[in-house]
């Protein structure tokens, strides 16, 4: 329900929402790790704890729940 994603997003670290709001926007890792001066493991570690903690299996799944919770909109660059 989208309370509970709301709940499992609530539960993503400040780090992990910034790695997934880049991912959603359409973002590479490796574009993460650059942004947030990251390493590309720690970026890639970042998103498998991400998957986890909201229950989604792919990139296209996070963009959806993204897209549902308002964390990006559909005019954002890279999604339209």
């Amino acid at each position: 329900t989208p309370e509970d994603e709301g709940e499992r997003l609530a539960s993503l670290s400040v780090r992990e929402f910034e790695v997934f709001r880049l991912l959603a926007q359409g973002h590479s890792a490796a574009d993460c790790a650059q942004r947030l001066n990251l390493s590309a493991k720690t970026v890639s570690n970042h998103q498998s704890a991400i998957k986890d903690k909201l229950g989604v299996a792919t990139t296209a799944a996070l963009v959806h729940l993204a897209l549902r919770h308002g964390v990006i909109a559909a005019s954002d660059p890279g999604l339209s």
